[in-house]
């Protein structure tokens, strides 16, 4: 007998019976990129930017309906005949809904979607702030800006920042010896994209222009995947050496850092109505060349940026004429830097609303520690707070609350990715800070991402997605889900394995490591050598990584693993301790992991999909190997050399010698590993720059630095350890 049951209509077949696909040419941009998508999958549909009456096999693309529902949606609904709608409540949410459309739900059956099916996402506010699009990494190898901003819009991200410099270097320079420009590398100010009232001539005319003209493209990319875009600067920032000549009137506070710098930056006084005019018409221009921006987040007193009289410049309370006279007492200065910073915050949201009422600035108050107690209530009606930098003390609860209260929310920042070694699996530990941030309510999060065109098979990507547009339950689900896509049902387990061993790893990493986070590139710990005594090699000889140093000539971080300037990191037991975790935790889970992976590629042809996807994570494991090993050296280095200077009796001296010279060893075998991953090529794991090396990124002779680095240690392991007391006393080799 015939069986005369049909098969249920899925998705896919109903996206192949649309005729057309409809949009409103009149609207945002990501209608049409999102029309042109769908009508791909359905591939005999035609794109029509015409009204379509109630046609059968018609898909209408649009914002804002059919769905009366307050926040943050996104709906979908479709009929056996193609029929149906794709919808959002915000144009960052439709390119999302897009890609579930066309590939999530393709083989779910229709009748899931037929009375439509409403996701509301996780955090209606997700942003992204990556050094690879806008900051210090923007020049890197392999790193593709389009792929990129689809990659985030696809995982549910509603906010992205835009303002990179379009130039390789920023403007800002020093005399001989000063390290500080390089902090001006990240975070521009508004008024390195465009003259102001004050600036106008101080900066070159093809420079503005070119971070001009990066800017636009990156609005438009957002723009054309219906990201929401915003700024994230570093402000208000110091001026051009050269504009003090003209107008040492207006200065206002120094803000650079004395231990990094050799000549003083001074902001301006933002007292004076010309410096408030300035800044008005700053925000004017940018918004008029950019007038979808969403959002600017203001980070400041770091990295050449911060207000008159705070406590936390890095010279002390100081600042203009115009704010407050001297000898007045604590409470009294805090109060009067507090009001100016809320001035500066006013004049901005009120110039950025007139052109996009939706306009929010997202302060930090962490950086105010005795201002805050001023600042935090006067904040609301378009002013929230945010988290950036780590050393930032957080909101507490009664703060959270009287922030609530005022319509001001709280930006939350945690890390789901390491630029250091891209790509290094954890998606248990990503999923636990996502669904525990999720618990508090927390409307607003910055998340970075690794970039796919470096990180291809990432899974922790993978999570944030699933977790954002709630696709997925739980953890194990969500494993399971992404390790079947990348390597099918026969690997997926030994995947996941490996995955978890990776996991363990990293949420056994000591805290309180330095240099491990955003610092490692700026002491060039990959690099450098690590001996008893590195003042015994001649400074011509270690000029190859001291160049791009975070060290001026006479900061003992030179020549100290455990020491910048007037700051001593770590006491020697501590680094005893923390090294003990790296040998008896952090280093056996990776290694164990590599060794399943190098297991599991024995089993599996080369060149197929399955091998790629344990090659790219064997040589990701191998390079985190890698570094753990490096930082787990400069503890052992720190132990080693310090425990040997501080040792009353010789029987300690030797011991301590004795783990130095283990600690060398250690690192030259360590070096040699990396340099064998190095050699091999194949996976981007290590941010390489495509225009040269600076302090904040390696070049394409990383290979001839690591070998430099072995010939080195290989040279001088067995130097008596040694570290000059008197070297922040000494002079330049020209005095």
């Amino acid at each position: 007998m015939k069986n005369t049951a049909s098969s249920p209509v899925l998705v896919r077949d109903a996206l192949l019976r649309a005729r057309s696909v409809v949009y409103d040419v009149h609207g945002p941009l990501v209608l049409r990129t999102v029309a042109e998508r769908i009508a791909l999958a359905a591939s005999n549909a035609v794109v029509d930017t015409l009204a379509a009456g109630d046609r059968c096999g018609v898909l209408r693309i649009s914002i804002g309906t059919p769905v009366n529902h307050p926040g943050a949606w996104m709906y979908f609904q479709i009929d056996a005949a193609g029929s149906g709608t794709l919808s959002a409540s915000h144009p960052h949410w439709l390119y999302a809904l897009s890609t579930l459309a066309t590939g999530d739900w393709l083989t779910c059956g229709i009748q899931e979607f037929e009375k439509g099916i409403r996701i509301e996402p996780a955090f209606p506010w997700l942003r992204n702030l990556s050094d690879f699009f806008v900051g210090s990494l923007r020049s890197a190898r392999a790193f593709n800006k389009e792929e990129f901003v689809r990659q985030l819009v696809g995982q549910g991200f509603s906010h992205v920042t835009i303002n990179g410099l379009g130039a390789d270097r920023p403007f800002e320079s020093g005399p001989p010896g000063d390290v500080y420009s390089w902090f001006y590398d990240y975070s521009p100010d508004l008024d390195q994209f465009i003259e102001g009232p004050l600036t106008r001539d101080y900066y070159p005319a093809d420079y503005l222009q070119t971070n001009l003209n990066n800017l636009k493209r990156n609005a438009l990319l957002a723009r054309t995947y219906g990201l929401t875009p915003g700024l994230h600067i570093n402000s208000p920032r110091s001026m051009p050496d050269e504009f003090w000549h003209r107008y040492g009137f207006l200065r206002g506070a120094r803000v650079d850092h004395p231990r990094e710098s050799f000549r003083p930056r001074y902001t301006l006084a933002l007292a004076h109505p010309v410096v408030q005019a300035h800044y008005r018409e700053l925000v004017k221009s940018i918004m008029a060349e950019v007038p979808e921006l969403g959002f600017i987040h203001l980070w400041t007193n770091d990295s050449g940026a911060g207000f008159e009289f705070v406590s936390s410049l890095y010279a002390g309370r100081n600042g203009g004429p115009y704010l407050i006279r001297e000898w007045k007492d604590d409470e009294e200065i805090a109060r009067k830097a507090a009001a100016n910073v809320v001035s500066y915050y006013r004049l901005i949201t009120e110039e950025a609303k007139n052109i996009n009422p939706g306009f929010h600035l997202i302060c930090d108050l962490g950086p105010f520690n005795a201002e805050r107690k001023f600042i935090a209530p006067e904040l609301g009606n378009g002013i929230d707070a945010g988290e950036f930098a780590y050393f930032e003390q957080k909101e507490t609860d009664r703060e959270q609350k009287a922030l609530a209260r005022i319509g001001a929310m709280t930006h939350v920042k945690f890390e789901v990715s390491d630029n250091n070694v891209v790509g290094v699996p954890f998606p248990w530990l990503v999923y636990e800070r996502l669904t525990d941030t999720l618990k508090l309510g927390t409307q607003a999060v910055l998340l970075g991402a690794n970039p796919a065109s470096l990180a291809p098979y990432d899974v922790n990507n993978e999570v944030v997605r699933h977790v954002q547009l709630r696709l997925k339950n739980s953890i194990e689900e969500i494993v399971e889900a992404v390790a079947e896509r990348l390597v099918g049902t026969m690997y997926s387990r030994a995947l996941i394995n490996i995955w978890k061993l990776s996991d363990s790893a990293v949420r056994s990493f000591p805290a309180g490591v330095p240099m491990s986070s955003f610092g490692f590139p700026w002491f060039r710990l990959w690099v450098r050598p690590f001996v008893p005594d590195i003042d015994a090699i001649p400074e011509t000889e270690r000029a190859y990584y001291e160049r791009f140093l975070l060290a001026t000539f006479n900061n003992p971080a030179r020549i100290d693993l455990n020491n910048d300037m007037l700051w001593n990191f770590l006491a020697v037991d501590e680094a005893a301790e923390k090294k003990s975790v790296f040998d008896n935790h952090v280093i056996p889970f990776v290694t164990t992991a590599i060794e399943n992976c190098r297991e599991q590629l024995s089993t599996i042809s080369a060149g197929s999909r399955e091998h790629r996807v344990f090659k790219d994570l064997l040589n990701r494991l191998g390079v985190y190997r890698c570094f753990c090993t490096t930082m787990r050296n400069t503890m052992a280095w720190t132990e080693g050399v310090h425990g040997y200077i501080d040792a009353e009796t010789e029987v300690k001296r030797e011991r301590y010698r004795g783990l130095t010279r283990s600690m060398v060893e250690s690192e030259i075998e360590n070096a040699n590993a990396l340099l064998t991953i190095w050699d091999e090529g194949g996976t981007e794991v290590i941010p390489i720059s495509r225009s040269g090396e600076t302090l904040h990124i390696y070049g394409e002779n990383f290979g001839e630095l690591l070998q430099k680095k072995i010939a080195l240690m290989e040279q001088h392991k067995n130097d008596e350890p040694r570290i000059d007391p008197d070297y922040m006393w000494r002079m330049p080799s020209s005095f």
